[in-house]
């Protein structure tokens, strides 16, 4: 059945044709690489072939394991789950270590088509906490235009935190000389002093579109705290879905077309 889903949705988002400057994105938070639905059992394979169906430019991935202890229990040996990834998919892939756990690593992971330039930035946690990190790359597309694509997971403890990570990933993206997309799982909902602290300029997918569907726990019970933001002054929006019939996690993956906006002539 869960290969009928996967199918079904990968037929919904590719039945309209993609223009060379049109960028699909996919962001989720894929809990360490631990099936929601079936508590120890790996999620690999299953985000693998999602990935290949639906076949997005840039994807970013959150709550990342790389050689910890946890993800030998989970997959019989400790694995790099965004090395295991780009193999099974053709992706290339960067793992952003935002901290040091359980033996090895856990943080951001990126997977793109063509890209150059992959880094990573560690973010402020004035309050304490768990140590965050954003995970950058300049992609480009067929068309040989680039731009940059940023993936995070912001601070689950405290709003200060949240905000000196936003004020910092803000700071840098304004600074870049290309379009800039930043996505990931932000840990605060749209009524939050946190949403409301970021500029008119950068536009939230789902806001846009309309959609306002949970993205954590379940459609009916939970929280939409996974988002894909754009520059809306060098990219808009084509499409976005949350795909609720995605459980290979405790968040739904989240997708999203944006286009380059034409520049005026001189």
């Amino acid at each position: 059945m869960k290969q009928f889903f996967i199918v079904w949705i990968a037929s919904c988002i590719l039945a309209f044709p993609i223009s060379a400057q049109e960028i699909k994105i996919l962001t989720y938070n894929i809990l360490h690489g631990e099936r929601a639905d079936q508590p120890s059992s790996p999620n690999l394979a299953d985000v693998a072939n999602l990935l290949v169906q639906i076949q997005p430019e840039v994807i970013a991935l959150q709550e990342v394991d790389s050689m910890t202890v946890r993800s030998s229990v989970v997959n019989g040996e400790p694995i790099d789950y965004v090395y295991k990834l780009s193999q099974e998919t053709g992706y290339r892939g960067y793992f952003g270590k935002a901290m040091v756990y359980d033996g090895g690593g856990y943080g951001e992971g990126l997977l793109v088509k063509k890209g150059s330039n992959y880094h990573t930035i560690k973010l402020p946690n004035p309050a304490g906490g768990e140590t965050r990190a954003i995970a950058w790359v300049k992609a480009e597309l067929k068309s040989l235009d680039e731009f940059y694509f940023g993936a995070t997971h912001l601070c689950h403890e405290f709003e200060a935190n949240r905000i000196a990570q936003l004020d910092s990933i803000i700071s840098y993206a304004d600074s870049l000389n290309k379009p800039v997309i930043w996505v990931g799982d932000l840990n605060f909902t749209p009524d939050s002093p946190e949403y409301a602290s970021i500029p008119e300029h950068w536009k939230e997918a789902g806001a846009v579109a309309g959609d306002l569907q949970n993205t954590y726990g379940t459609a009916q019970s939970g929280a939409r705290i996974d988002y894909i933001w754009y520059d809306s002054r060098k990219l808009e929006l084509v499409e976005y879905k949350v795909l609720t019939d995605i459980t290979f996690s405790d968040h739904y993956p989240v997708w999203a077309v944006l286009r380059l906006k034409k520049e005026n002539p001189e």
